[in-house]
C-alpha cells in the first residue's frame, strides 16, 4: 500500500470513529485521484453502510443515486469509465450521513474543483434535500488552492483528508 493512502486512511479513520454514522457514500478512484481501497475496507468492516454514486445513463440528468457497495458487490464501467455497482437496488440520497468527494483542487474555504460536470452540486444542492451530509474531500497536498472561485450552486466541504493532514472549514 502506499504511502498516501496509508496516511489518508489513518486520518479518516481517526475522524470517522468519533462519529455515530451509518450510511457512507465514496469513490472508487480514477486518473490520479486519491486510493480509497484501504478507507473502503475500514468503512465496510466497522459495520457500516457504504455506497458509490452511480450517474444516470442520461448524461443531462446529474442527479446521482447511491447503490451499496460490499466485498462480494459486481462493478461496472460507467461512460467516464468509473466503476459503479452493477446493482440497481439504490439508497435515499436523504439517508447519507457523509459524502467522501474526490477533488481536482480544494480552497481555503472548503470549496472544492471536481472534474467539471457538477453531479455533487446537483445531486446535494438541491432544495428538495433538507438535511445535508457531511461532505469530505480526499486530496494530494499540491491540490490546494487560494481559491476555486466558488458560485452559488457550489458545495462546501467540512473536511478535505491530505497526507500531511486534516484541514476543516467552518
Amino acid at each position: 500500500m502506499d504511502q498516501v493512502e496509508k496516511k489518508t486512511a489513518s486520518l479518516f479513520m481517526d475522524m470517522f470513529s468519533e462519529l455515530k454514522i451509518k450510511k457512507v457514500s465514496i469513490y472508487i478512484p480514477v486518473h490520479n485521484e486519491v486510493p480509497t481501497k484501504r478507507i473502503i475496507q475500514l468503512i465496510i468492516g466497522s459495520k457500516t453502510e457504504c455506497y458509490l454514486p452511480v450517474i444516470d445513463q442520461d448524461l443531462n440528468n446529474k442527479k446521482m443515486k447511491f447503490a451499496e457497495f460490499n466485498h462480494e458487490t459486481a462493478l461496472v464501467k460507467n461512460k467516464f469509465n468509473i466503476s459503479e455497482p452493477i446493482s440497481r437496488t439504490f439508497e435515499n440520497v436523504l439517508q447519507l450521513e457523509l459524502v467522501v468527494m474526490p477533488l481536482v483542487a480544494f480552497d481555503n474555504e472548503g470549496f472544492r474543483l471536481g472534474m467539471g460536470k457538477g453531479y455533487y452540486d446537483f445531486t446535494f444542492g438541491s432544495s428538495e434535500i433538507n438535511r445535508k451530509p457531511l461532505f469530505w474531500g480526499l486530496s494530494y497536498d499540491f491540490q490546494k488552492t487560494d481559491s476555486c472561485y466558488p458560485e452559488e450552486h457550489d458545495l462546501k466541504m467540512e473536511a478535505v483528508i491530505c497526507p500531511s493532514g486534516v484541514r476543516k472549514f467552518t
